[in-house]
């Protein structure tokens, strides 16, 4: 099928570099992170993944999330975007390690005619990556394959759902070992997207928002 038009929009802006960035992942920045981003940090490995986007069984626009399976990781049970950490097979292409990790964890193969370029790196204090996530779309909902060792779901999270820009993240209770406290995080089919993958989130919200992707797929 032909692109909607606002996945050119999108596209034009990301490979020219005018992803919203750091502001808008502070809407969904948790307590006690840096106030500004870590750009001057020169620790920690690379990792690559992928922000899907695609139609849910509805035909509105939505993100795939997967959650991660319980395998005591420091990430474990969480919702995240397919990705992972770069291989030596990647040679140095993060955007390659996205896209192998996709088809590795959620069973999606993604061309790299549908990447619609990079939104902006994160560190992630806990696991000591920092992570480069990618945009990309799929014009129909993708046939799943779960890896279970690693993936116990997948979810879609329709865009039209999340806090415009605009508006305020809701204030969420999280677990985090013996500790439960509040941070920025949106409920997903009973289990809360919060931390790094939330701020990325935002900023693919705020993205979407400004190339003016509406809430329903067949209408663009």
């Amino acid at each position: 099928m032909e692109a909607p038009e606002a996945i050119g929009t999108m596209s034009a802006m990301l490979k020219r570099g005018r992803a919203p960035g750091w502001k808008a992942q502070l809407k969904a920045c948790p307590p006690g992170r840096p106030s500004v981003p870590e750009a001057e940090h020169g620790h920690g490995r690379n990792a690559g993944v992928m922000a899907l986007l695609c139609p849910d069984q509805c035909g509105r626009w939505s993100v795939v999330l997967m959650l991660r399976a319980q395998d005591g990781s420091p990430h474990s049970g969480q919702l995240s975007f397919p990705g992972g950490a770069e291989e030596p097979g990647d040679h140095g292409d993060l955007l390659t390690t996205a896209l192998r990790e996709c088809q590795e964890e959620v069973g999606v193969s993604v061309h790299t005619s549908h990447v619609l370029g990079p939104l902006t790196p994160l560190f992630i204090p806990p696991s000591q990556f920092w992570v480069h996530p990618f945009v990309a779309w799929s014009p129909t909902t993708p046939a799943f394959l779960l890896q279970a060792s690693e993936v116990a779901d997948v979810l879609l999270l329709p865009l039209d759902d999340l806090p415009s820009v605009d508006q305020s993240w809701p204030s969420q209770k999280v677990h985090v070992g013996s500790n439960t406290w509040k941070t920025p995080g949106f409920e997903v089919s009973g289990h809360i997207l919060w931390g790094a993958t939330a701020m990325m989130v935002a900023e693919l919200k705020e993205a979407c928002d400004r190339a003016g992707f509406g809430p329903s797929f067949a209408a663009l």
